[in-house]
């Protein structure tokens, strides 16, 4: 599969070695230079601002109910910011946690809108 960079002037060097050595959050990927989701990958030096709220998802055909989960917020300078489903708290907060290991100079709000 090519990854590719959303923003296409801003890409890593080998990443098939990162993805290599990252860590499997659900459906995606953070390593220590990137977030992988959906065959596409932002780089985490592109990133400004992270933000994690509650929130829930209604699937269609569902009858109004929604599914609890957590959205991950990342800001890196685009018109939307790229925001990620995570199901399970626990992951949530270690997707956050492998980011600002990585890069700790991104601005960080808990309850930051989504």
């Amino acid at each position: 599969m090519a990854w590719k960079s959303i923003i296409p002037d801003k890409t890593i060097g080998d990443i098939r070695q990162d993805r290599k050595g990252s860590a499997i959050i659900e459906q995606y990927r953070v390593s220590k230079e990137a977030v992988y989701f959906n065959g596409q990958y932002l780089p985490l030096s592109a990133i400004t601002a992270l933000g994690m709220v509650k929130s829930s998802f209604t699937p269609a055909m569902s009858c109004g109910k929604g599914i609890p989960v957590y959205k991950v917020r990342m800001e890196y300078g685009a018109e939307k910011p790229l925001i990620l489903m995570v199901e399970k708290e626990k992951n949530a907060k270690r997707m956050v946690e492998l980011i600002l290991e990585s890069n700790p100079d991104i601005v960080f709000e808990e309850k930051a809108p989504v």
